[in-house]
């Protein structure tokens, strides 16, 4: 049986209201072949949530309908049992530009987690005075906003992007039981000063809980300070060496070794 450990993803299981889960998921190492499937996907966001399917063991969460929040932290235990809980990385001064090289401990990144007495979260509207309630978006949930959203932009012959963002938000919404499109009409009728009372309320929630991504470098040569961002870019689960293969070399000329 493989090597497991457990994880408690950041949103403690409480968003996914419509499964049995107490949000901790075992995580095993990426393997070789899980790894050639990643490149082979140019590491898109479907080969990328396809790699996390394969290291979480029974989990009733599929990776493709996680919060990015808890996507995330998945990624960096994956990582870290794998390859160690060590990145390095470089990092540019903005101020003067002279490259430094720092290391992350993956396993010691503050984590926010979430939790509430009461969810979905219930808001009053400041204007029209209705109650709605406010949940954290899932990867299911954006999924269903961008099919609609490609399916009004076809429709009308529209950019995709003129509609993802009022999806994106009223998937978050619980308002009467109504649908996504049905949701998206009332959300535009509604008085600008409740909707952007809606969107401030959502902007505030994003905060709530997750890994911390950043924190504060000092220049090795001017001293300046400023905020640095873990790079999850192609070389964060490259293998690398662990071992020298124990074989040197001497120099000499084709008389044999000097």
């Amino acid at each position: 049986m493989a090597y497991t450990e457990e994880l408690l993803l950041p949103s403690c299981g409480i968003i996914y209201s419509d499964t049995n889960f107490d949000g901790i998921v075992k995580v095993k190492p990426f393997t070789t072949k899980a790894y050639k499937d990643l490149l082979t996907g140019n590491a898109s966001e479907t080969a990328l949530k396809q790699f996390i399917d394969s290291c979480l063991v029974d989990c009733p969460i599929k990776a493709k309908n996680m919060n990015q929040n808890d996507l995330l932290a998945c990624l960096f235990k994956v990582r870290a049992i794998t390859l160690g809980n060590k990145l390095r990385t470089q990092i540019k001064c903005p101020n003067c530009g002279k490259v430094d090289d720092i290391e992350w401990d993956l396993t010691n990144i503050d984590v926010n987690y979430l939790f509430a007495d009461e969810y979905p979260l219930k808001v009053s509207l400041p204007i029209c005075g209705k109650d709605i309630k406010v949940r954290f978006a899932t990867g299911y949930d954006i999924a269903n906003a961008k099919a609609e959203a490609d399916r009004r932009a076809a429709k009308f012959k529209k950019d995709p992007k003129d509609f993802m963002q009022v999806y994106t938000i009223v998937s978050m919404l619980d308002v009467d039981g109504k649908d996504l499109i049905e949701k998206a009409e009332w959300y535009e009728d509604l008085n600008p000063c409740d909707a952007i009372y809606i969107d401030e309320v959502i902007s505030e929630m994003s905060n709530t809980f997750g890994v911390k991504m950043t924190r504060d470098e000092k220049c090795s040569m001017c001293d300046h300070t400023f905020e640095t961002v873990i790079d999850i870019g192609s070389d964060f689960f490259r293998p690398y060496s662990v071992k020298s293969l124990g074989i040197a070399s001497k120099k000499g000329n084709l008389a044999g070794i000097a």
